[in-house]
Order: structure tokens, then C-alpha cells, then sequence
């Protein structure tokens, strides 16, 4: 299943990436939503090979979540991958100049399934496809307007 979207941002590319890409600042995010993570890695600077686990709960199913920066093309491109169970998940962030203080912000996350249970729940959340479109939307336009406020701000 595939989910896309775009959104811009108020700030120039290089500040937008950098917003976009603040590691740190997104692992606050994610510990204030109640969602345990931490970084497996040593890296001391953003780059290919950061690492991550997190323990999630959704709905009453508790998923061991693994997730690795794949790559890391500053100033455009990010792509996260993650994996729990027989679910994989890609999250590719690509950003372009559309002028001196704006940024286009093209977000687009592919889920695949590996084992039997999580196809079934694959081919149900299909079945919610308009609905996880709308949420996932939502998520990227209030995650492109944060990084637009936080690039302004530094």
C-alpha cells in the first residue's frame, strides 16, 4: 500500500531540509506521543546508517519496531526504512527549491507485507485507504508547517 502527498514550506531549501531532518527533534516528538524509541547507533552526526527501535502499541497489538536512515542525500532526500514483524515500511522525504524562501516537500510511504497475518491486516487497512490518505496528509501538512516555523525561528 501506498500513501503520498506534498506540502510546501515557508522556508529555503537548505533550512527546510535541516528542519525536515532534525533527528533529535523528532525522537521528542515521537517519546511525547507515548511511543518508546531509542537510537542503536553511535553516529555523532545525521547521516546513513542512524539506527532505531521502538516499542508501539496500536490498537491491542504490540509491535517491536526497527528502523534505519537507507539514505541520506542532503540537501533533498531522505528515506527511512522500517521493519516489525512481517510489515516493512519506507518513508521517502524528497525536497526542491520551488524558490528562494519556499520548498516543496513530497512525502510517500510504502507498506509491504511478508508473512500471512500481516497481509490480512494489509488488505484491511486497504479497505480504509481514503481514510489513512486523509490522516497521513494531515501528518505531513502539520509536519511541513513545523519545520517552516522551526526554520524561521533559527
Amino acid at each position: 500500500m501506498k500513501l503520498s502527498t506534498r506540502e510546501d514550506i515557508d522556508a529555503p531549501l537548505d533550512e527546510a531540509f535541516a528542519a525536515v531532518s532534525d533527528f533529535d527533534y523528532l525522537e521528542r516528538q515521537i517519546l511525547r506521543r507515548g511511543v518508546q524509541i531509542a537510537r542503536t547507533d553511535t553516529l555523532t552526526e545525521p547521516g546513513m546508517g542512524m539506527a532505531w527501535r521502538g516499542d508501539v502499541t496500536w490498537g491491542t497489538q504490540a509491535y517491536d519496531v526497527r528502523c534505519k536512515l537507507a539514505e541520506w542525500g542532503p540537501p533533498n532526500s531522505v528515506l527511512l526504512l522500517a521493519e516489525s514483524g512481517g510489515l516493512s515500511c519506507e518513508l521517502e522525504l524528497n525536497l526542491s527549491a520551488l524558490a528562494r524562501h519556499s520548498t516543496r516537500l513530497r512525502a510517500a510511504m510504502t507498506v509491504r507485507a511478508h508473512a500471512f497475518r500481516e497481509k490480512m491486516l494489509l488488505h484491511s487497512l486497504q479497505l480504509a485507504k481514503s481514510r489513512l490518505s486523509r490522516q497521513f496528509e494531515e501528518i505531513v501538512r502539520g509536519y511541513a508547517h513545523d519545520a517552516g516555523r522551526r526554520a524561521a525561528a533559527a
